[in-house]
C-alpha cells in the first residue's frame, strides 16, 4: 500500500466515521480520504484548487464505485463553507489552520477535526497516532502524525436554572470552572473537562452535575439539589436570571 493510501485509511480509522458522518476533506490532493470515508459508509466532500487533481480524484471515485457518495469542489480552501460537516480533515499548514479556528470553533460541539499537522495552537489535541508510511521511492519507512480534536461547547458565561439559580462557567478550551449559586447558600465550585458536547463530572470528589450541550442550552443529565436531572439551563439575559 503506498504511503498516501496508508495515510488516507488511518485517518479514516481515526474518525470513527458512523453512517450519518459528513466528512469535509480540506485539500483533498487525488481524493484518497474522501473515497475511503465514502467506501466505509459515510458522505465525503473534497475540496481542492487544483483542477487536474479534482479530476484525478472523480476518476478514483468512479473506479471505486461511491461516485454517488461524494462530492468535489474546486475552492478557496479558507474559505469554503463547514457547515454540515461533522468532520473535517485538513492537508493544510498551521498558519493555515489557525485562520480556520474561528469557524471550526463555531462548528457543532462534537465535531471532530482531523490533520497531519499540530497546527491549532492553544487546542489540545484529544489524540495522536503515529503512522509508519512506505515511501514508493526510494523505499524508505517513514513516520507520520495524525491529531484529532473535537469542537468543544461554548459554555463561558452565566445561564439560567429554574428558581432563579445560576450557573456560571470560565471556560479556556477544553478546561472549565463552574459556580452554581443556589440563593443565599454557599456558592458550589467545581473544575471539568469539556468532551465534545458533553461536561462530565469530575471522578471523585463530592457529586457534581453532568451536563450535555443540546441546542445551545445545557442539559442536566444528572443533577445535584438546585439542579434536577431533565431540566433545561438557558443563557442569561442581560436582566438577569428570571426569579
Amino acid at each position: 500500500m503506498v504511503a498516501a493510501e496508508r495515510l488516507a485509511q488511518a485517518i479514516v480509522r481515526m474518525a470513527a466515521l458512523r453512517s450519518d458522518d459528513h466528512l469535509l476533506d480540506l485539500g483533498t490532493a487525488e481524493g484518497r480520504v474522501v473515497v475511503a470515508a465514502a467506501l466505509a459508509g459515510a458522505r465525503a466532500t473534497g475540496v481542492e484548487t487544483e483542477p487536474e487533481l479534482l479530476n484525478r480524484a472523480r476518476q478514483r471515485a468512479a473506479q471505486a464505485g461511491v461516485a454517488d457518495r461524494v462530492v468535489f469542489r474546486e475552492e478557496d480552501l479558507l474559505r469554503t463553507r463547514l457547515t454540515g460537516a461533522s468532520i473535517v480533515v485538513m492537508h493544510l499548514p498551521p498558519e493555515s489552520q489557525q485562520q480556520l479556528r474561528p469557524a471550526l470553533l463555531r462548528l457543532a460541539p462534537g465535531t471532530r477535526v482531523i490533520s497531519d499537522t499540530d497546527g491549532l495552537s492553544g487546542w489540545p489535541a484529544e489524540q495522536t497516532q503515529t503512522v509508519e508510511l512506505l515511501d514508493r521511492s526510494p523505499g524508505r519507512l517513514r513516520t507520520q502524525r495524525i491529531f484529532l480534536w473535537r469542537v468543544p461547547a461554548p459554555v463561558d458565561g452565566a445561564w439560567c436554572a429554574p428558581g432563579g439559580f445560576q450557573l456560571s462557567f470560565r471556560q479556556s478550551m477544553l478546561a472549565y470552572q463552574a459556580t452554581f449559586a443556589r440563593g443565599a447558600g454557599t456558592p458550589v465550585q467545581w473544575r471539568g473537562r469539556i468532551d465534545g458536547a458533553s461536561l462530565p463530572p469530575p471522578v471523585g470528589g463530592q457529586l457534581r452535575p453532568w451536563l450535555i450541550w443540546s441546542d445551545g442550552q445545557l442539559l442536566v443529565r444528572r443533577g445535584i439539589p438546585g439542579l434536577p436531572d431533565g431540566i433545561r439551563l438557558l443563557r442569561r439575559p442581560a436582566a438577569g436570571c428570571p426569579s
